[in-house]
């Protein structure tokens, strides 16, 4: 019977243009010897990068049994009809049969375990992200806020203008410029060792999700989306540089020779004026604006696919979109964003909100959307009225890798700062004492270098301007792509929510953790608005595995709902209240380690479905047809913690179903930020709403905490 399976599984992959499970699925060495990869996975180079995959341990497979228990709880929170619940208990029962198929599954996968790095990661990726055809901005894509005070310079300098712009253009550049030097220690695998804080304190993390952060690109495709990577750059390295729409090429590094922050400041300041009209940079084509081509990548991805088929028939567009496919990152230099509010208080009082919306979208077509290309997987993100962050796109890796990227190189701005003192700066790569725009004669280039050694001198290319043949289906696929985007923007409910009564120093006297005690209030919240609990994702990092990114802390548990119950009946007494929040607390704690560890449940039962799947039967697929596994896996409350070192930045997302929340959380000492939205359209969510109660879900139950017997 299991010879039958396998032979039927590789069988219906040939068909189906997959690879027989004796080979990799992650990029590493096959069985064969030989460097394989998924052809919508691209990442062998950067998987073979990482030095500590080779002892870290595989993602393990959890056992079947403990897997449908967790799942068999699920349904039991989430699903309403006990009919339905008793019929997916019979499936579940006759899956988990040592006569079933349950069994030969979970044999195969243990198989798949033995031969791949990673037996999950390709399944994951293509169910998570590439396999999903919904547009990145607001459903894909998250934003966060960088402090203030970063370009704090640029935005109070109100007497000189053109000081302020120097200041402006200044800053941006040496955030670039440490991000540069950070993403140097990446390439040459000398970054310090990742390892964990807690549950087997010391162990070390897998690191590749550094490594794909700068090298990868997400490419639509008319069938799924590819995750294309390109190598580490030798002598030469570019960015794209957004503003107004205009997409720039600039080398960062030419020949071994890498720009300096006062260098790049120029050229930043060079692209804005070339763009304004103010001067035509050599090799440009005088002062002409190209439509908003960035706009494509708001677009349905299959949608966005065809497009971009149509824009590669010609080669300028084909070069064009490779200078931005392989590019290091992109910067993206925006107009301020003041959105359309009546209220000039509401506008005030909406700061916090407005950056984020910045970050997640850009504003509408009619602001700095246009400024973006959300296939890239970092963009910086500046305004000249102090506001900076960055939107990534999410397939490569998850956010608190990158978060950890941002802060050290703001750490690293304030010190390059003080070195801009008027002198020239020796970086470990090449002296400049001139730098000036070549004439159109001199092939579009800049000459800079020492006056003191003609070895010195580097001729490095002037930015150049991406051109674009665009023909009248692409200015309609534009209108569409802008028509929809705005649409997605105006439905967006979001708002920041700064929550200052205590943070997790007060948490953790509660004897509880910070991350525990928050999606409990998360629970609570959601049941008081909508009298039930629903299917609730938390990520949970699996780094101490190969190739590990995240599995599922299903919070809506019949714990949490056991203790949501007690709390909203009037009956019932505090000591009743207390004892099942602690034992909900303990639950979420076991479930939280569980995924940490490698047992959880989601992404088993995800390897599970894929070999179903291939199989084809009736029998195989039961439990995945019912009703209750889409009912489970409808995530209304998506959720995230993404702590910051500083209180003034943080990161938020949409929500990943219509009727949905999406809500990240930010524990700081004394507060705690959370980032809540909803969609407009459905009249059932609010984000304001939930962000009021919460609040007081979180006053009631830190009081009732504190006055506790201990």
């Amino acid at each position: 019977m299991l010879q039958a399976i396998r032979n039927s599984i590789v069988c219906n992959q040939r068909y189906q243009g997959l690879r027989p499970l004796t080979r990799s699925w992650t990029g590493f060495t096959s069985s064969s010897g030989r460097i394989e990869s998924n052809p919508s996975i691209r990442t062998s180079f950067i998987d073979n990068m990482s030095l500590e995959a080779a002892w870290l341990p595989k993602l393990p497979v959890p056992p079947l049994e403990q897997t449908m228990a967790g799942y068999l709880e699920a349904v039991e929170v989430a699903v309403g009809d006990e009919e339905q619940k008793a019929e997916t208990r019979l499936k579940v029962e006759r899956f988990i049969s040592s006569d079933g198929i349950g069994p030969k599954l979970q044999e195969l996968l243990l198989e798949k375990q033995t031969k791949e790095d990673n037996w999950a990661y390709n399944w994951w990726m293509e169910d998570m992200y590439l396999c999903n055809d919904i547009a990145l901005p607001v459903n894909s894509n998250p934003g966060m806020a960088f402090p203030l005070q970063f370009l704090q310079n640029a935005s109070n300098d109100n007497d000189d203008k053109h000081n302020g712009s120097n200041n402006f253009v200044q800053n941006v550049a040496n955030f670039i410029s440490a991000i540069l030097d950070y993403k140097q220690l990446i390439d040459r695998q000398l970054l310090p060792q990742d390892r964990a804080a807690s549950r087997e304190k010391g162990q070390p993390l897998c690191m590749a999700q550094y490594q794909r952060l700068f090298a990868s690109y997400r490419m639509p495709g008319l069938e799924q989306d590819q995750l294309k990577s390109f190598p580490p750059p030798d002598e030469n390295e570019h960015i794209i540089v957004a503003y107004q729409g205009q997409f720039w090429r600039l080398e960062v590094r030419h020949k071994g020779c890498r720009l300096s922050a006062e260098e790049m400041a120029f050229n930043f300041a060079a692209i804005m004026e070339s763009t304004d009209g103010q001067k035509t940079l050599a090799g440009t084509l005088g002062h002409q604006h190209y439509p908003p081509l960035g706009l494509l990548t708001t677009a349905n991805r299959r949608l966005w696919a065809q497009w971009r088929h149509s824009l590669l028939q010609d080669l300028i567009n084909a070069r064009s979109l490779q200078s931005i496919e392989s590019s290091s990152m992109i910067v993206c230099i925006d107009q301020p964003f003041r959105p359309a509010v009546d209220d000039e208080e509401e506008v005030n009082n909406r700061v916090d909100t407005n950056r984020v919306l910045q970050m997640i979208h850009g504003g509408g077509s009619q602001w700095n959307t246009i400024n973006r290309w959300f296939d890239k997987t970092v963009q910086f993100i500046f305004s000249p009225d102090g506001t900076s962050g960055t939107c990534y796109e999410h397939s490569p890796a998850e956010g608190i890798v990158l978060v950890q990227v941002i802060e050290k190189a703001l750490d690293n701005v304030l010190a390059l700062q003080q070195d801009d003192n008027g002198q020239q700066q020796m970086r470990g790569r090449c002296r400049r004492a001139t730098l000036t725009m070549a004439d159109e004669d001199d092939g579009g280039h800049q000459r800079c270098g020492s006056n003191e050694s003609a070895i010195d001198v580097v001729s490095h290319p002037a930015p150049k301007r991406l051109t674009w043949k665009i023909d009248e289906d692409i200015r309609k696929a534009i209108e569409i792509a802008a028509s929809d985007v705005d649409r997605l923007v105006q439905d967006l409910d979001f708002q920041v929510f700064r929550f200052t009564a205590y943070g997790k120093n007060r948490i953790k006297t509660f004897n509880v953790s910070p991350d525990v005690y928050i999606q409990l209030m998360l629970q609570w919240t959601y049941y008081k608005l909508h009298g039930k609990l629903v299917a609730t994702y938390e990520s949970a990092a699996t780094r101490r595995f190969q190739l590990g990114r995240v599995d599922n802390i299903r919070s809506a548990s019949p714990a949490a709902l056991a203790w949501v119950k007690v709390m909203d009946d009037p009956q019932s007494t505090v000591e009743e209240k207390i004892q099942l929040f602690y034992r909900a607390a303990e639950n979420q704690t076991d479930v939280m380690i569980k995924n940490i560890l490698g047992q959880g449940m989601d992404i088993h039962l995800l390897g599970l479905r894929q070999l179903a799947r291939s199989i084809k039967t009736d029998e195989a697929m039961a439990v995945f047809e019912d009703p209750s596994f889409d009912i489970v896996h409808h995530f209304a409350l998506s959720t995230s913690q993404i702590p910051t070192t500083n209180a003034d930045s943080f990161m938020g997302y949409g929500p990943v179903v219509p009727d949905g929340y999406g809500c990240s959380y930010n524990p700081q000492a004394d507060c705690i930020i959370f980032c809540a939205s909803a969609f407009r359209s459905c009249e059932a969510t609010s984000a304001a709403r939930f962000v009021r109660q919460l609040s007081d879900t979180l006053i009631q139950v830190g009081d009732m905490l504190e006055n506790r017997s201990v």
